[in-house]
Formats: C-alpha cells, structure tokens, sequence
C-alpha cells in the first residue's frame, strides 16, 4: 500500500479536491446548516459558519498527512463545493478504508454521490492499493445504501444497535467492496 493523500480526482461532473479555508461559506450553506443532511449522521448541523471554518482549519492541517483522505465534492457547473467525502477509518494491516460522505439536499437523488464515492473507490483500489473499502449506513437511511450498491459494494450485514448518530443508537448496514471484485 502507498499513501499519497488527498489528490484531486475529475468526473464528467465533479472535481473532488482539498479543501480551502475560502470553501467555509459554501459548506455551511449547502449542506452542513441542514437538520435533514446530518440527521443520520454522527456530527450535528452547523450552528455557524464558524464551526464550518474551524473544521475545515482541522481538514486543511491535515493534508500534510499522506494517509489523510477528505475531498470536497465540487459540482463543475457551479464550481462550489456541495459535499464531502472521506475516508473515516482504516487499517493499514488490512488495507481496509471506510467512507463516509454526505452531501446538500438540493442534490439529492442526482447521482452525484455515486459518482464520487465510485472515483474514491477506483483511487483507494489503483492509486494507494487498498484491499478492502466498505461504508455503512443507518437502516432508515436506505438511500445511502443505495448509493454503496450502485458502487458495486455488497451488503453483508446489520448490526443491532451498534452504533449512533444524531437519532441516538442505532443499528447500521454494512457495505462492502474487495479489491478482486474490483478488478472483476
């Protein structure tokens, strides 16, 4: 496996790059203010753009890490970011990456998600030489799941009251993708 950190990756509708201190206003707005993005997630909406800045001033310290793994998800016809996705876990004695993502409402059931988690999956796989790449979702959150199965991530399970979020304890659905299925 060779970390290489956060690079930029390009779609036919996305770039996915490092985040800038200047992206603050747009993370607040489109997507980090909002109850309904962070509902099923483990971090509380955004009470002020200061927030916004403060854990983006963390991200960007960390880009110097090569095993540092946060894209902002930059839709091209607007050119702003509209979401994030990022490596929320791993281990290196596995080659194991877990993804979490999120993105504005206003972009919902666009495919959008999809189409970043898909370039995250082929760059963990061919650029840093991951073996295993999973994300999980919370049960009344089917829509993430839907978006892992269209990545070519197979479900393997739900876990009982393993985990919270911002609705309290919660089960989750584990996904998950194998560098052989990859190639396949």
């Amino acid at each position: 496996m060779k970390h290489i950190g956060t690079n930029e990756i390009s779609t036919q509708r996305l770039i996915l790059r490092r985040f800038i201190i200047d992206d603050a206003e747009c993370m607040y707005n489109n997507w980090a203010n909002d109850n309904d993005v962070t509902k099923y997630l483990t971090w509380p909406a955004h009470e002020s753009i200061d927030i916004s800045r403060q854990v983006l001033e963390d991200w960007i310290n960390n880009y110097e890490k090569p095993d540092f793994y946060q894209w902002a998800i930059v839709l091209k016809e607007i050119n702003e970011p509209i979401g994030s996705i990022s490596v929320v876990k791993q281990d290196d004695k596995i080659k194991m990456a877990h993804i979490g993502y999120c993105i504005g409402k206003k972009w919902w059931n666009k495919g959008i998600t999809s189409e970043a988690l898909k370039c995250v999956i082929k760059y963990l796989f061919e650029e840093v030489g991951m073996n295993r790449i999973e994300a999980r979702h919370d049960p009344n959150n089917p829509n993430s799941g839907k978006v892992m199965k269209r990545c070519g991530m197979k479900y393997e399970g739900t876990m009982r009251q393993a985990d919270w979020n911002n609705q309290g304890v919660c089960d989750f659905s584990e996904y998950a993708i194998l560098a052989e299925e990859y190639i396949k």
